[in-house]
């Protein structure tokens, strides 16, 4: 960590936070069975956010497709805040130096979630505005 960091948390975080920032770690509780290679993955903060990430994506995506929920249900709003997010981290990672496969990955799971918010986005805006001409 460095001493930039060490200064910013007191400041930043509440004193029982502390000891959470920067720890790659999810569960303290399966630190000694990291020797198996899938808990070591699973466990790992750096693996585990972007696979909850791309859940914000598929399951959008998946309701596209069947249907559910039914457009007048859509959430403007939340799609509106999630495609946001996905522009400006999309934007972030392709600012990112050197180009990794992590800064690449984080590219494509930021670029799906602001195409699929947005198609429901305009799922949402195009079904009142039909409403509104009957």
């Amino acid at each position: 960590m460095s001493a930039t960091t060490k200064q910013a948390i007191p400041k930043l975080f509440p004193k029982p936070l502390h000891k959470y920032v920067g720890n790659g770690r999810v569960f303290q509780c399966l630190k000694s069975y990291e020797k198996y290679g899938v808990v070591a993955y699973l466990n790992s903060v750096y693996n585990l956010a972007p696979s909850f990430k791309w859940m914000l994506s598929i399951v959008p995506l998946y309701g596209i497709f069947v249907g559910n929920p039914p457009v007048e249900k859509i959430d403007v709003n939340s799609s509106a805040a999630l495609c946001t997010t996905g522009l400006l981290w999309f934007v972030y990672a392709l600012l990112i130096q050197p180009q990794n496969s992590g800064s690449r990955s984080l590219a494509a799971v930021n670029v799906c979630l602001a195409a699929v918010h947005g198609y429901n986005i305009y799922r949402a805006m195009s079904y009142k505005r039909s409403k509104a001409l009957h």
